[in-house]
């Protein structure tokens, strides 16, 4: 099986993750591998039914459409005989080197029972290395290294400009509270605030593309999600119609299925604005990375009684402060200041 063109540039995708072995039978349309490509991470499927004979490249190298990535046996209808495709051995193709190697054993499929040890492995890891961590690298994992690498080529490459303030956030405090049952998250608010200060500056629901601007993400609010070091954004998709609840359920099962290495919450979809809260961290205020191609990040700080001046008296209230990073090769100063002011808005109006 040759991998095919997913990425929108031509340009080298990134081996993610392999949900096969060796020896495991599949079926034609099931997963098999994830890439990422400049736009997403997506999913690669089998193209025949037939058993894994071999695989031609592992976890964190770079391929090309046209690749040969795996060899199957398929048993022709109606004989017992059997044909290889792709019978000429591939090279397997290591993430630290670009020569062919020896094939190593291939990595072991991640069964359900094995799935939440993804994140416990990633644990010891990083306990481990701690032991030594003045006489040791640290290896990254598969995941650090694609947002070390996108991370360094936005900030290298976007043209980051940011705007800051603060917002009164009574009314987010007593709608939460109202809902006691159901104790929506944070990040619900402000993924509806954001979607609905969208519809009214449409901008930035656009990506640079050269010469023009194009369409990204189709209204989805982007959440970035930090689950034992490793960053993953989740998409809530058409925001603006539904309420609180929904949306926290939305991304509660996302952020579940996550935790326990369902391939589902691993597939990135394209977003139009990401929203990055470190407020349960107890942070202020800080400025995130453009997640590109997106034309801005939204960050969210620590929801906190402030003192402010109302009707020329001092009072206590809360508030939360925002930063918006944006792409000034998409919008400018005054229309950036426009959008984040339709998020003040929307928030205030809960």
């Amino acid at each position: 099986m040759r991998m095919p063109d997913l990425a929108t540039t031509g340009s080298p995708m990134t081996l993610i993750r392999i949900l096969a072995t060796v020896g495991d039978a599949v079926t034609r349309g099931q997963t098999i591998l994830e890439v990422e490509t400049d736009k997403a991470v997506m999913n690669v499927e089998s193209t025949v039914d037939g058993v894994l004979k071999s695989l031609a490249v592992e976890e964190g190298a770079e391929v090309v459409a046209g690749q040969v990535v795996a060899v199957f046996e398929v048993r022709q209808s109606g004989s017992a005989a059997s044909i290889i495709q792709n019978v000429a051995p591939a090279p397997v193709l290591r993430a630290s080197t670009a020569t062919a190697v020896a094939k190593s054993p291939p990595a072991p499929v991640v069964a359900t029972s094995d799935r939440v040890s993804f994140f416990a492995r990633n644990r010891a890891r990083r306990e481990k290395a701690g032991a030594s961590r003045w006489t040791r690298s640290l290896t990254l994992s598969v995941v650090e290294r694609v947002v070390a690498r996108r991370t360094q080529a936005s900030k290298q490459t976007v043209p980051h400009f940011y705007l800051q303030t603060s917002v009164n956030a009574e009314g987010l405090v007593k709608r939460r509270a109202a809902a006691e049952a159901s104790k929506p998250v944070w990040d619900a608010f402000f993924v509806i605030a954001a979607a609905r200060a969208l519809r009214e500056h449409p901008r930035f629901g656009y990506r640079f593309d050269d010469d023009k601007l194009t369409p990204h993400g189709e209204g989805a609010i982007g959440v970035a999600v930090d689950l034992d070091g490793d960053l993953y954004t989740i998409a809530v998709d058409d925001p603006t119609g539904q309420d609180v609840e929904q949306v926290s359920d939305s991304i509660r099962a996302q952020v579940d299925r996550l935790k326990t290495g369902d391939p589902r919450g691993r597939q990135a979809r394209p977003t139009s604005l990401t929203i990055s809260n470190l407020g349960g961290s107890n942070v202020e205020t800080f400025t995130a990375v453009v997640n590109t191609p997106e034309a801005a990040i939204l960050a969210v700080g620590k929801i906190m009684p402030s003192a402010v001046v109302v009707d020329g008296q001092v009072v206590v209230q809360n508030r939360v402060n925002l930063t918006l990073s944006v792409d000034h090769r998409v919008a400018g100063g005054k229309a950036a200041a426009g959008f984040l002011g339709a998020i003040v808005r929307e928030l205030e109006s809960f």
